[in-house]
């Protein structure tokens, strides 16, 4: 009988371990989807030299948003500084939405 109660107290405690690691994979999983939307950003950004419509339409795509952090009229040479950002709903590590963010800048006209 003990080892009956033990093997379900055991599968408890192996459910939330599932549901932490599913956690860390998903979030894992988005940082990097949004690591790569960052750099395909930057090249939109540097050559428009401001964050435009078809950047943000591409963000909005992947189901993300774009912030930009910063000076919103740059020149050639200056750097422009954004958010994109997703939000994602855990499953054990919080009870609210969390948001996955990168932080990135680049320069405007550094890409012909």
């Amino acid at each position: 009988m003990g080892s009956k109660l033990g093997f379900i107290l055991s599968l408890l405690f192996l459910a939330n371990l599932f549901a932490l690691v599913g956690d860390l994979m998903s979030i894992e999983f988005i940082h990097s989807n949004i690591e790569s939307l960052s750099v395909s950003v930057a090249y939109l950004i540097s050559k428009s030299g401001a964050i435009k419509d078809d950047a943000v339409a591409m963000v909005e795509d992947a189901g993300a948003y774009i912030v930009e952090i910063g000076n919103s009229k740059p020149q050639i040479g200056e750097l422009v500084k954004y958010k994109i950002y997703k939000q994602y709903k855990p499953l054990i590590l919080a009870n609210d939405l969390m948001e996955i963010a990168v932080v990135r800048s680049v320069m405007v006209g550094y890409f012909n």
